[in-house]
């Protein structure tokens, strides 16, 4: 039986997830393993839309809140029609940015409660 992964790059601006998620999906189809390189946000066409509402325009137009819900619709459209059919396919999937970005972007930095980020996190990533 062949195994696939989710595997998720995390990190801050210019650290070399993006370099090292490329490398890794590299790596993976040199060894003729099926793999998808994703990123976060976006990742599928209606989360790339969501992608543009959230990091084009003016910064303060969103409180932490609306921010954090759009990122979670972003993240949910991303799954359904990108994540979970390249893994039913059998595919590894390498995400640059996932879940721990949210924590860390809307939790840490903008002060969205944790426990509410953990509770959406849950709820979305269920089938």
């Amino acid at each position: 039986m062949k195994q696939n992964f989710f595997i998720t790059f995390e990190g801050g601006e210019g650290t070399g997830k993006s370099t090292q998620a490329r490398l890794l999906a590299d790596f993976l189809e040199k060894k003729r393993a099926s793999c998808l390189l994703t990123r976060e946000p976006g990742g599928s066409p209606g989360a790339e839309e969501i992608r543009n509402l959230v990091v084009k325009g003016e910064v303060s137009r969103w409180d932490v809140m609306t921010e954090a819900l759009l990122m979670f619709a972003a993240r949910r459209d991303h799954l359904v029609h990108t994540i979970w059919p390249a893994l039913n396919e059998g595919k590894t999937v390498i995400c640059d940015r996932f879940a721990d970005s949210t924590m860390a972007y809307q939790g840490a930095a903008d002060t969205v409660c944790s426990e509410i980020l953990h509770t959406l996190t849950d709820m979305f990533a269920t089938p």
